[in-house]
């Protein structure tokens, strides 16, 4: 089969990398051991190349901002439409390229991210999934956002896409039931995990990585999107026990705060970094901080529990689901930073008395039980 996939987000040279990206790229990876053809059409890259190989995966870069729809946002009256504009654009470059592909490699299926390309809802030419990663319309109106008259225009064209797909996948059920609230209509929707690479599930050991005498380290890694909930997490820290302070060091990646952290000196902020270095990170990592205002389904999650880590994360979205029971991790009601206080101060306490080997282990467990990769990728192949 020839399989084609469109998310903004898939790793790339350059370019906004996102979780949705990640899950496709280890779901294609997987196609390809399984001797299928398959195409992926994301995000602009900062050389404007215009396609490359990543392994046998054929990549086209070439969704990007639209100039027109840029000036629209500039005047008050087509300001509505500006969203909506770019929306289209950017999908009728997507449904051109899609026509030169199939007229080269017929293609059998295209799974795009969300509300896809409303381009191809309205003739119908090729078969198409939606997978359900969370719109900016949904995240806004779930965070506590403004939401405007062009971001409801957006989504309505949006919908209408993912009504008419032939089947919608997600990754947690909250999502599903989110977006069906929205349209007011019932999905044919498949939940799936996210499917999680080999690399992470290490044997564990009692804190194999740390000497005993060493501070407790934190991580919290994302993009540079307050949703994430990088400056709540800062305020606990800020608000946490001065002996608490005093044993550990926290890790900053890929978010700038909006205030002077320099008084924190166990904190150290980063820039975004490769996927190979955060893997590092990982491995370093006592206890993984995922403290978002609203989320779908987020990788750290995955990523951390199957390495092993303790995490500490905001009961929204579909983290739950990933969590499962409490003898998995840690849970702290959204955006309450006394909450989230108290379970990140369990956690250091738990890997300070040496009893966190337990809870590490029941957190990996949980997420080979779900996200095993193989077991993973013969549910998607099913549905295709």
């Amino acid at each position: 089969m020839h399989i084609c996939f469109v998310e903004i987000g898939y790793p790339r040279p350059s370019g906004r990398i996102g979780g949705a990206g990640t899950y496709i790229n280890n779901f294609a990876k997987e196609l390809v051991r399984l001797s299928h053809k398959v195409t992926v059409i994301c995000g602009k890259m900062e050389n404007d190349v215009l396609s490359f190989k990543d392994g046998e995966i054929i990549v086209y870069p070439i969704i990007s901002p639209n100039g027109l729809s840029y000036y629209m946002g500039k005047i008050p009256f087509f300001r509505v439409f500006a969203n909506s504009m770019n929306y289209l654009i950017n999908g009728f470059k997507i449904y051109l390229l899609l026509n030169k592909l199939n007229s080269k490699d017929k293609i059998d299926l295209i799974e795009y991210s969300e509300g896809g390309d409303f381009w191809n809802s309205i003739t119908k030419k090729f078969r198409y999934f939606s997978h359900l990663h969370g719109s900016s319309y949904t995240f806004k109106n779930n965070s506590n956002q403004q939401i405007n008259k062009s971001d409801l225009l957006q989504r309505k064209l949006e919908q209408y896409f993912i009504k008419n797909a032939e089947k919608v996948i997600s990754p947690c059920l909250a999502m599903v039931k989110i977006v069906e609230t929205e349209m007011m209509k019932k999905l044919n929707a498949f939940i799936i995990p996210y499917p999680i690479e080999k690399i992470y599930f290490e044997k564990i050991i009692q804190n194999e990585h740390r000497p005993s005498k060493s501070k407790i380290s934190i991580l919290f890694a994302s993009r540079n999107d307050p949703v994430k909930g990088c400056d709540l997490f800062i305020d606990s820290l800020e608000k946490i026990t001065n002996r608490l302070k005093s044993v550990i060091e926290v890790d900053i990646y890929g978010y700038t705060p909006n205030k002077d952290v320099s008084h924190l000196e166990f904190l150290h902020v980063n820039r975004f970094v490769p996927k190979s270095e955060l893997n590092l990170a990982y491995k370093k990592a006592d206890i993984c901080v995922i403290p978002s205002l609203f989320d779908n389904s987020p990788n750290t999650v995955y990523e951390a529990m199957a390495s092993g880590k303790i995490v500490v994360a905001s009961a929204v979205g579909g983290i739950p689901e990933i969590i499962g029971k409490s003898e998995n991790g840690y849970l702290f009601t959204k955006s309450d930073v006394d909450d989230l206080i108290l379970k990140l101060s369990q956690a250091i306490d738990l890997v300070l008395t040496g009893n966190d080997l337990i809870l590490r282990k029941n957190a990996q467990e949980r997420i080979i039980s779900i996200a095993n990769l193989q077991e993973n990728i013969l549910q998607r192949v099913k549905l295709l």
